[in-house]
């Protein structure tokens, strides 16, 4: 863990509990919206620029974590399987990508709910994958792993920092069953048309893929108008929560081309046993019935509960403040990044166009050459070799890009 990461969650853990929702609800302004920036939610030490790493916890998200914590401890029944914030969480992720619960699955993280994608629709020698260079690295290698095994694959190289649907058009093949994208490239900052890019996949008879954890929360996301497939996405960037829990979305009526590949006790609808005394005579087996639903077919056993109660505080929050405001406050954010940026030989890489969370910019020995003056300013971006990445969030202000910029000028 890095000085200004520490810094960080060094702050958020000594401030004092507050009641869910106080930290957010006393910055309202005369509409009941919260106003942006929103620095008193978020109280940390120097500046943060980099929520598509990890987004932090604002106070009421961190005192739900608390009371959970706190039921926990003393009184397990709060917390079980009749008792907890899952479905919360749910009903309100839900509202945000304009699904219906109940097309919604509860998973570990947003690798997971892409695995099982894969795994359920059986890709193999005659039902491939088209993907890009600019997808989540971990899911290239998903698909490499499975094409070392005989799946077509074919991945699509990147034009100016981001993917031109023709070329996706082209990649695909009467053996490719699905496109597997980020809705956001992690990578560059570009931007799909979702859309576009599930009426191209569906045109050519294959489904899609969404990982869209670099997205909602920070973006209008739409399952329905879009006409995406499948999408998932984790809890602890955009959506302002934390680890150990993530959504998956699937297209209800896609369920029928799936397969059930993992069973637990969150998929058992109705279960008999044989062996007790008074029981019905039977098989020692036991009869059971499976749901069918989306979250039946995908959560397994005990979800992440903790971290399903953070979620729900903190898609409180985004809902009281509005995607859209959230976009309009990051943009003259971003935008002046953009302009003064090159004047100091960083080159863009994120299309200018995208209306992402996200501005990538290229520089030659960019770690080396800053690394150290960033972490002596305790400002935090996401720094490579030759990258760097900045993404600012509901807490920032003119006055943080500023004090990046003089930075970045030394």
């Amino acid at each position: 863990m890095d000085v200004s990461r520490r810094r960080l969650l060094g702050g958020l853990c000594s401030l004092p509990m507050l009641a869910s929702r106080v930290g957010w609800s006393l910055a309202a302004d005369e509409r009941g919206h919260t106003s942006l920036p929103d620095k008193a939610s978020f109280p940390f030490d120097g500046v943060y620029l980099d929520a598509a790493f990890t987004h932090p916890m604002n106070l009421a998200t961190r005192s739900s974590y608390v009371e959970y914590l706190k039921h926990r401890v003393v009184d397990d029944t709060r917390i079980g399987p009749g008792n907890n914030g899952r479905d919360l969480a749910v009903r309100l992720y839900a509202k945000l990508i304009n699904a219906d619960p109940t097309e919604i699955a509860v998973v570990p993280s947003t690798m997971e709910g892409e695995n099982l994608i894969a795994a359920s629709l059986g890709l193999n020698q005659a039902a491939g994958v088209v993907t890009d260079a600019l997808h989540y690295d971990a899911s290239l290698v998903l698909y490499g792993e499975l094409a070392k095994r005989g799946m077509p694959l074919k991945v699509v190289a990147p034009r100016d920092g981001g993917i031109d649907l023709a070329d996706v058009e082209a990649a695909i093949g009467k053996d490719t069953r699905l496109v597997a994208v980020s809705l956001i490239s992690a990578t560059t900052g570009f931007t799909y048309d979702l859309k576009a890019l599930a009426d191209l996949a569906h045109s050519k008879g294959a489904l899609v893929y969404a990982d869209i954890i670099q997205a909602a929360g920070a973006i209008p996301v739409d399952v329905k108008s879009t006409g995406v497939d499948f999408c998932s996405c984790g809890c602890y960037k955009w959506l302002m929560g934390d680890f150990g829990a993530a959504f998956l979305y699937v297209r209800p009526d896609r369920l029928s081309e799936l397969r059930r590949v993992q069973v637990g006790w969150r998929q058992v609808r109705h279960q008999i046993t044989h062996v007790f005394p008074f029981d019905a005579p039977g098989s020692a087996l036991g009869e059971w019935t499976l749901g069918s639903e989306t979250a039946a077919m995908f959560e397994v056993s005990t979800p992440a509960w903790g971290s399903l109660a953070c979620v729900a505080e903190s898609l409180a929050y985004i809902e009281s403040v509005g995607v859209e405001a959230i976009m309009r406050h990051r943009k003259p954010l971003l935008d002046h990044l953009r302009e003064e940026l090159p004047k100091r030989g960083f080159e863009p890489l994120t299309p200018a166009e995208s209306a992402g969370p996200i501005q990538v910019f290229t520089y030659r020995g960019a770690a080396a050459h800053f690394g150290k003056a960033l972490r002596d300013a305790n400002i935090q971006i996401s720094t490579y070799a030759n990258r760097i990445r900045v993404s600012p969030s509901v807490y920032n202000d003119m006055e943080d890009v500023e004090k990046l910029l003089r930075v970045l000028s030394t």
